[in-house]
């Protein structure tokens, strides 16, 4: 008599039901094809890539865009009051491209460390325009 997992095996081939292997999305192999992509989609492929360095790589580029989102509204919101939040906003975005500049050239020279540097780039991006967001950029001297 077969085992019984091996005969629960045999049926789920015969029936097409054995959970099929998740398959990566193209973006985990192309880092620099989606330059436009919104938070959400960044958010998506982060979660299918099982390369940790690229998961956390789109997923700092995502809130990255959402940092700059709400620079933005903090600039739309205050636009009478003379403030320096659409330069940070200026800055966060002309910063965030020439990452992806250098860490595109780099990357297709065969730097393997380019994407991990890139992640950092943006988490220490993300982390001054949090001091921004929460006022805190001038206690710091806007390093």
């Amino acid at each position: 008599m077969p085992h019984p997992a091996a005969t629960f095996a045999l049926l789920c081939c015969l029936l097409g039901v054995l959970p099929q292997p998740r398959a990566e999305t193209p973006a985990c192999h192309q880092p620099f094809a989606h330059p436009e992509a919104g938070a959400e989609r960044l958010r998506a492929i982060a979660r299918d890539c099982d390369d940790p360095v690229l998961a956390r790589l789109y997923h700092h580029r995502a809130a990255h865009r959402e940092a700059l989102g709400e620079i933005a509204l903090l600039a739309r919101l205050q636009r009478a009051h003379g403030n320096a939040d659409r330069l940070r906003l200026h800055q966060g975005r002309i910063h965030a491209a020439l990452l992806e500049g250098f860490a595109a050239r780099a990357w297709r020279g065969g730097r393997a460390e380019t994407l991990d540097a890139l992640a950092r780039g943006y988490a220490r991006a993300i982390d001054r325009l949090e001091r921004t967001i929460a006022g805190q950029d001038l206690a710091y001297g806007g390093r």
